[in-house]
């Protein structure tokens, strides 16, 4: 019973998500954040995020209706790559919302 609750607790202290949103700061101009994102995907950190691997250029992306929100988060599979890799590989979800 002991070596089960540890399980448990460890397998719940790996299972963390995480969530960032960034919005713009003119907020007279600022629109609702629609529902769907433009674009969303995954970027690879690696050695705790000391290099990544791509850099974005968001006003390229959304051009010509400019960014609306940023919104990066950690799922469960990126918290648990980053967990069992001790944060070697680290992947970190976005969405990108345009306006």
């Amino acid at each position: 019973m002991k070596k089960l609750l540890i399980c448990i607790g460890l397998a719940l202290s790996l299972s963390a998500c995480g969530s960032d949103h960034v919005i713009r700061f003119n907020l007279d101009q600022q629109q609702n954040v629609p529902d769907e994102p433009s674009y969303e995907g995954r970027s690879h950190f690696f050695f705790w995020g000391m290099w990544q691997k791509e850099n974005y250029n968001l006003a390229d992306l959304c051009y010509p209706r400019g960014i609306n929100a940023v919104d990066t988060h950690w799922t469960f599979f990126d918290s648990l790559m980053g967990g069992l890799t001790m944060g070697i590989y680290a992947p970190e979800s976005y969405s990108i919302y345009c306006n």
